[in-house]
């Protein structure tokens, strides 16, 4: 679930909650190694005392900026597709939008949004055995006239690019030298290079049961939950447990974990969609070698939509890459992202039915949501 993993960052960190380079080592390690990670495996890929990195562990999250870890699921794999919807907001819309979106089920966050298409972004899951619920809500949005056009792109598979702190300085923020960027792509267009990438285009529907799904909203809620809490609450032995947690990792079914902090510097959240041609991969390798944090999400295998921050000073630099990029753009548009807002869990659990174990999405409620909305 991409939920506000992407929620973008805006303010500097005051001097209150303050961090040095140790703390960012800890931070990025956390990123590198695995958000669970001890901190007796931290002290040893840093050769920091465990007692320092509990210490310093302890007063970043006392101070807010590093938060508990939180699982990554990939809920295609158990029935759920997502999307990533921009609406272009008509005058009509101008008031009422807003409510509709935090009102209908399927949208989980939103943020204000300006570019291409002037109003909000949002994000949103449906159930696969039903694919034409996210276009058939826009439209009546559109026949009510709260929205004049719309973009809808299905995620079938993403990928997180942690950030590169070594490029990051605590009082000037980050340092990133922008030619050699220009230079990586030139490089990258001009030579074959290994496929990277992980995502898949075709993810399959793997076999699972309502407590696979009780315990993935357990671990969506709290990663950091015991096998004996997590025991107790499906009803089931630590042992079970413990096998079905491990199938979920396993299979993909929960991708990873990954740190949360607060984000430093004052920065922008940017969103590009973009449709390429080859070469697909040297482009995409050119994104993944920008020092800060992408989200890379996959519609095909040649669509994707890529989000990170942006320090208004390197907009143009980044623009800049952009034209030497372009020639291998079939199609693309930026937004900017100005507030974000969750409205309700990032998985709807409760429209699981255990009967059937289908997911099921009220649709006819939400079309009388909009409907009602402008009566």
């Amino acid at each position: 679930m991409i939920l506000s993993r992407f929620n973008p960052g805006s303010d500097l960190l005051t001097s209150e909650h303050s961090i040095d380079r140790k703390d960012l080592d800890i931070i990025s390690a956390l990123d590198e190694i695995g958000a669970k990670a001890s901190a007796k495996k931290l002290s040893e890929t840093l050769g920091i005392p465990s007692r320092t990195v509990r210490y310093r562990l302890s007063r970043l999250r006392r101070n807010g900026i590093l938060h508990p870890p939180q699982a990554i699921p990939h809920e295609r794999k158990i029935g759920l597709g997502e999307v990533f919807v921009a609406m272009e907001t008509s005058r009509k819309g101008t008031l009422l939008l807003r409510a509709v979106i935090e009102s209908i089920a399927q949208f989980y966050w939103y943020s204000d949004s300006y570019g291409k298409y002037n109003g909000y972004i949002a994000q949103g899951v449906y159930p696969l055995a039903s694919p034409s619920i996210t276009t058939t809500l826009l439209r009546a949005m559109q026949d009510e006239s709260l929205i004049n056009d719309f973009h809808v792109f299905d995620i079938v598979d993403y990928e997180y690019k942690r950030a590169d702190y070594d490029y990051f300085d605590i009082d000037s923020g980050w340092t990133w030298d922008w030619n050699e960027w220009y230079n990586q792509i030139e490089e990258n267009l001009e030579k074959p290079r290994p496929i990277f990438s992980k995502m898949e285009q075709n993810t399959r529907i793997l076999e699972f049961d309502s407590n696979d799904v009780l315990l993935l909203e357990q671990i969506v809620e709290d990663s950091e939950a015991t096998q004996k809490r997590l025991a107790d609450i499906l009803g089931l032995s630590e042992t079970l447990v413990n096998k079905k947690l491990h199938r979920l990792e396993k299979t993909g079914i929960i991708k990873g974990y990954r740190s949360v902090f607060s984000p430093f510097g004052n920065h922008g959240m940017i969103v590009l969609v973009l449709e390429l041609e080859e070469p697909v991969e040297r482009v995409l390798r050119s994104f993944y070698q920008l020092p800060f944090q992408l989200y890379i999400m996959m519609e095909s295998k040649t669509r994707y939509c890529i989000r990170f921050s942006l320090s208004s000073k390197d907009h143009k630099m980044f623009l800049r890459g952009f034209d030497l990029i372009r020639p291998h753009v079939v199609s693309y548009f930026f937004q900017t992202l100005h507030s974000s807002h969750t409205t309700i869990p990032p998985i709807p659990f409760d429209m699981f039915d255990k009967t059937s174990g289908r997911w099921e999405f009220p649709m006819e409620a939400s079309l009388e949501i909009i409907r009602n909305a402008v009566s």
